[in-house]
């Protein structure tokens, strides 16, 4: 039964005892994807929900603190009063870890919300993403190579995937039941093997109280698409699980999007988001991450998004790119280079209801972040060395796409 989080400190976060993140190919689990991470070895698999950095920052949180090395993004956002995503799962109804309504202060607890990145199987390299995260990505850093100038570090990495996806069918198998939540992003879910095994699971091993839900580049073929939805269709109408929704990523619009989510096809995209909009039982949901190099062109999005809900039910997420790459981020530029696109955004959010405020609560907050900031010319310096070195990898012309980002650089060239 789904209810609001009952501990009431000043710190406290639902995420911090509800949710639990697991990067399998990376080997790492963190509460939250923003937060300190713990190590994944097959000798404390089992018990990745309470690492010793989970459970001393759940006795800080019930302390009314903030965690020494966890949540800096939510604690900014909230000290610029802006609204967190702290604040934002504090007025989601969530299940509850069955261990606080026995005691409100237990810190070893069960996840009720999971969030599973499988491996890096991906079609994309999106600007702010890494080897990790996309195969793509991986493939291009051993064809060019290792790159390290400037504090820009390109290098393929350990994959840890293989070791660590036994422990997890394992655990999945023993605690299934607890889950209310399930999240499977990527690399692309959709191009993953392990999706289709995952339904297989819960065909067999039926949760008629799991909502489960999929982070999407969208940029696959139709009938991929397709068959996914319809295999999910029928678990919810044989009552295998309760729900299913989707999360499709995209950040702004145009020319600029294919850029930063290079291998994009925006066309492909809007075609499967409102085939995906036809579907009235699908909770359908934007994941907008936003970085220095979205802002600008991310009105031509709001306005879309506008269209699609007069259309069907449309939620929007949105965070700013995070913990890192830092040269992605928008403050680097200073406190009053953006403003007026976020104020030009937070003017076309609609606010009908209570979840857009919340959007829109949500872009404050971050421009609010913003406007602390102090200009960081050595990030922005990395930033024009990682571009650089991009567009040599794929043939691109960051300063014909952003020119506001190239009168940047002259300007501060005539300043060195």
């Amino acid at each position: 039964m789904e209810s609001n989080f009952p501990i009431k400190t000043a710190t406290a976060c639902a995420l911090k005892w509800n949710w639990s993140t697991l990067f399998l190919n990376s080997g790492i689990t963190r509460s939250c994807f923003r937060t300190s991470e713990s190590t994944l070895t097959p000798e404390n698999f089992e018990n990745f929900h309470n690492t010793e950095i989970k459970i001393a920052d759940r006795e800080a949180m019930l302390n009314g603190k903030w965690p020494d090395s966890s949540c800096g993004y939510c604690k900014n956002i909230e000290n610029s009063g802006g609204f967190s995503d702290r604040n934002l799962h504090l007025t989601l109804p969530h299940a509850i870890p069955p261990e606080l309504k026995e005691n409100i202060n237990s810190t070893t607890v069960s996840p009720t919300i999971l969030e599973v990145y499988f491996n890096n199987t991906c079609n994309m390299g999106c600007l702010y993403c890494g080897p990790n995260l996309s195969s793509f990505i991986a493939k291009e850093n051993k064809e060019f190579g290792n790159f390290n100038s400037n504090g820009i570090d390109l290098i393929s990495r350990e994959k840890k995937y293989k070791t660590l996806v036994p422990y997890f069918w394992t655990w999945l198998n023993k605690n299934s039941h607890v889950l209310s939540e399930l999240h499977i992003l990527g690399g692309e879910p959709l191009l993953q093997k392990e999706l289709d095994i995952l339904l297989d699971f819960f065909e067999k091993k039926p949760n008629i109280n799991l909502s489960i839900s999929i982070t999407t580049n969208l940029n696959i073929p139709n009938e991929k698409l397709k068959e996914f939805v319809e295999k999910t269709k029928n678990l919810i109408k044989k009552r295998k699980i309760k729900s299913l929704g989707v999360i499709c990523s995209i950040d702004c619009w145009g020319k600029e999007q294919e850029y930063v989510r290079y291998g994009l096809n925006l066309n492909l995209w809007e075609s499967n988001f409102e085939y995906l909009l036809k579907q009235k039982w699908i909770s359908l949901k934007i994941h907008q991450t936003i970085s220095s190099l979205t802002i600008k062109t991310m009105p031509q999005l709001i306005e879309k998004l506008v269209y699609w809900k007069s259309i069907g039910k449309v939620a929007q997420y949105l965070g700013e790119v995070g913990p890192t790459p830092i040269y992605m981020k928008p403050g680097i530029f200073g406190p009053d280079f953006f403003m007026d696109d976020f104020e030009n955004i937070i003017s076309l959010m609609p606010s009908n209801n209570e979840e857009e405020k919340n959007s829109i609560m949500c872009m404050r907050g971050i421009a609010n972040s913003v406007k602390k900031s102090v200009q960081n010319q050595k990030e922005i310096s990395k930033l024009f060395t990682y571009l650089n070195e991009k567009d040599r990898r794929r043939g691109t012309d960051w300063r014909q796409i952003f020119p506001w980002l190239q009168e940047f650089e002259i300007d501060i060239n005539n300043k060195i």
